[in-house]
């Protein structure tokens, strides 16, 4: 009936919501749809949770007991086959961890990022030198040639993400000033940083705004957080999403639980109002 994931888990979420709403709708239950296919009430289930990718007989076969007309279940089909199409990020699977793949793909269909970052720039921000500096301490060992490689992912990323033709992403980064005062790749890679990131606190109609939380504004609600991010969907079928790796150690970084969700945006604006208004011009360095 199905086989493992392997399509744009956005896309696939999308399906499995769909079809769980038009099963609702049809006053469906769970076990009459796995009843008409032949399969067992749980593996419904994961279809509808997109943790298969369904083949096009048994989702056409589910839109036709749904009562679903010809014409819209067609368009239904062609999202399936759209989900089954590896993403962008495809060509770097071999160096991509499964966690960062999830997180590159959340980010391809968000709507607005919001960001905490305590230690270092936001990858979604980064110059290339300035990233170049931090991939080569992360990791030492790599040669220029596999370095290289990883920008050039980090710029499809931001590509895909920050600069994608439709729906441009709205990005809202709270950055701590200890990140600005930190001579990260050298003076010359962080002079060019600090540019990059003053341009936005001059040009707000781009979408993404830069926030600096002087260290004088002492504890704030995300102090012990670590690195944070929302993504936002507009989509009413894509819950928010909070991607915390402090969370819960050991346990997936990625979670759209609504309370996770609701404390860590509440945290954001509390802090955000404790930091200087967009437009403000980063700090001088020390």
């Amino acid at each position: 009936m199905s086989r493992p994931r392997s399509g744009p888990t956005v896309a696939l979420r999308l399906l499995g919501a769909d079809l769980r709403t038009r099963r609702e709708a049809a006053g469906v239950t769970l076990e009459a749809a796995a009843g008409s296919l032949g399969v067992d009430r749980a593996t419904v289930s994961r279809l509808e949770r997109a943790s298969t990718v369904p083949k096009r007989r048994t989702v056409s076969a589910l839109l036709h007991l749904y009562g679903t007309a010809d014409e819209e279940a067609e368009g239904v089909l062609r999202t399936l086959e759209e989900a089954k199409e590896p993403g962008w990020w495809h060509p770097w699977h071999d160096v991509l961890p499964e966690y960062l793949a999830g997180v590159i793909d959340l980010e391809s269909a968000a709507d607005l990022i919001r960001i905490y970052s305590p230690g270092v720039v936001p990858e979604l921000l980064q110059t290339p030198g300035y990233a170049r500096a931090l991939l080569q301490l992360r990791y030492p060992r790599a040669t220029g040639e596999e370095v290289d490689r990883l920008l050039r992912l980090l710029r499809e990323r931001q590509e895909h993400t920050l600069r994608r033709p439709v729906r441009p992403v709205r990005l809202w980064a709270l950055i701590e000033d200890a990140v600005l005062q930190r001579p990260v790749g050298g003076t010359a890679v962080m002079t060019e940083q600090r540019n990059f990131l003053n341009h936005y606190t001059r040009h707000r109609s781009s979408g993404i705004t830069v926030q600096v939380i002087p260290a004088a504004v002492g504890e704030h609600p995300l102090l012990l957080s670590g690195p944070v991010s929302i993504l936002r969907y507009a989509h009413p079928l894509l819950e928010d999403r909070l991607i915390a790796p402090n969370l819960h150690p050991g346990v997936s970084p990625i979670t759209k639980d609504s309370d996770a969700v609701h404390t860590y945006l509440v945290a954001m604006d509390k802090t955000a109002a404790l930091a200087p208004p967009p437009a403000t011009p980063l700090p001088a360095p020390f």
